[in-house]
């Protein structure tokens, strides 16, 4: 069955549906490390095009697409929207990803029911649904990554060529999107040796391939060679950036994976066991497994993670519901009361997989609370071009004083002779930070505190404005 324009409008109605579902849910009181820091590189791009810095530092180390898109946008709306508009991009994202899902499985299967229920399992996954909503880059990596494996499929199953250009093309862009989606690169090695054996070395649509992601990469790997100490920095940096977080075992990120996805796991699991060993299946295989591998063989692993392969989960979760469904033949001859069952199925799955979601992206909605609480009253009531912050916010603050310099507590003698000089406007510490001489200087004064966060805002005392006024700076 072909995809007619009949399920484009159906894929168009999810896509839009899914958004202003995402839409009507965006969080307010809260704010991320990572999603931060994009909102500050993003910022940084409106003043030059490879300007991919925050605080005179390039950031290479976070791939660049979603960044580059937000500054696209930023371009168009105020600043004080920037981080409600990363917010909606994602949610832009993610529903376009739902259509894709029902699109995707109308490619495999041929039935719009199916396809309408994997879809469904895409939308309320926890995972795609929680990040539809935040300023981090999982919804639009996870669109780039289905829509590149989309668009091979299609095009091998039609003979269209282009597609599979394009296929690579997109693949390239998935990459820089999320360095995670290397794995892509994988996922078609597999699946064509799956379904070519090594006849695909011969093909020469697929040798190009290749050498359009080379190409889409290029320009990323010369402004890395240029800005960044080399070509594939950005790449080795953030591997040591993940390798430097606390580790997770494989069987204990697994067991994690189960809370909030378990439902839609066992699901997947037995559409994994009910596949048979056409193109469709191999695509199917080769995208969960290679994908999930990918995540596992890192040392630092979040469940976030794996958002990305909410579609194959989603595609995989309505083939095990239908399909084992059909195993009932000999008992429910008749075809109609097969597929009401398979509905009535759905609808009870549905439930506790909404549960799910909801109570992830609740969890989700009280992170960093306390940080903008603080940081909102801190830009409210104190103007400050030197800012000195936790570790834990530095990203954070940006957001909040755009146009300070910010630095971080640390135990040193830079920050300490700054302290005493009183150079910083405001300090913003949580509790656990060492206090080192903040109130010994006799330069600051206990403005604001917020018990329930350990978050204390420090502004320089009234009666050493002047005093500091008459220092001469020190450098940065």
């Amino acid at each position: 069955m072909k995809c007619s324009n009949w399920n484009l409008c159906i894929a168009a109605v999810i896509s839009a549906a899914t958004t202003i579902l995402a839409l009507a849910m965006l969080p307010s009181e809260t704010i991320t490390y990572d999603g931060a820091l994009y909102v500050d590189i993003a910022r940084s791009l409106l003043r030059g095009l490879t300007n991919y810095t925050y605080q005179g530092f390039y950031m290479m180390y976070r791939p660049p697409v979603y960044v580059y898109t937000l500054s696209i946008v930023f371009h168009f709306i105020s600043p004080g929207h920037y981080l409600t508009a990363a917010r909606i991009v994602s949610a832009f994202f993610y529903g376009l990803t739902a259509g894709l899902a029902y699109l995707f499985a109308v490619e495999l299967w041929g039935d719009g029911l199916k396809a309408l229920s994997a879809s469904l399992f895409y939308i309320l996954n926890p995972l795609a649904f929680t990040m539809g909503t935040r300023e981090l880059v999982h919804s639009e990596f996870t669109f780039f990554y289905t829509l590149s494996l989309y668009l091979l499929y299609t095009g091998r199953k039609k003979g269209r060529t282009g597609r599979v250009y394009a296929a690579f093309i997109v693949a390239g862009i998935a990459i820089l999107t999320r360095y995670t989606g290397l794995s892509i690169v994988g996922v078609f090695l597999v699946y064509l040796y799956c379904t070519e054996h090594w006849g695909w070395v011969r093909r020469r649509e697929y040798l190009i391939g290749f050498a359009l992601v080379l190409l889409v990469l290029s320009p990323w790997l010369y402004m890395g060679h240029v800005h960044y100490g080399g070509a594939f920095k950005p790449f080795s940096v953030a591997s040591q950036y993940v390798t430097g977080a606390p580790p997770v075992s494989a069987f204990d990120y697994l067991g994690e994976l189960m809370g909030p996805l378990g439902i839609l796991l066992l699901l997947a699991l037995l559409g994994f066991v009910l596949l048979g060993r056409d193109d469709g299946d191999w695509l199917l295989t080769s995208w969960f497994f290679v994908g999930l591998l990918g995540i596992l063989t890192v040392t630092h692993k979040e469940a976030r993670f794996v958002t990305f392969l909410s579609p194959a989960i989603a595609l995989l979760a309505s083939h095990g519901l239908w399909d084992s469904v059909e195993l009932l033949k000999g008992i429910l001859p008749r075809k109609n009361l097969l597929k009401y069952l398979a509905i009535l199925l759905l609808l009870v799955l549905l439930i506790p997989v909404g549960r799910s979601a909801l109570a992830l992206k609740a969890q989700w909605d009280t992170r960093g609370a306390g940080y903008v609480q603080a940081l909102e009253y801190a830009s409210t009531h104190y103007p400050a071009k030197w800012l000195l912050v936790s570790p834990r916010m530095y990203t954070m603050a940006g957001v909040y004083y755009p146009d300070a310099v910010i630095q971080v507590i640390v135990d040193r003698k830079q920050v300490r002779e700054r302290i005493a000089a009183g150079r910083y406007d405001v300090i913003i510490r949580m509790k656990t930070d060492p206090l080192l001489n903040v109130e010994s200087s006799g330069m600051y004064a206990l403005a604001k505190e917020f018990p329930l966060d350990g978050i204390e805002i420090y502004v320089r005392a009234p009666r050493r404005i002047g005093l500091n006024e008459s220092k001469p700076a020190l450098e940065r």
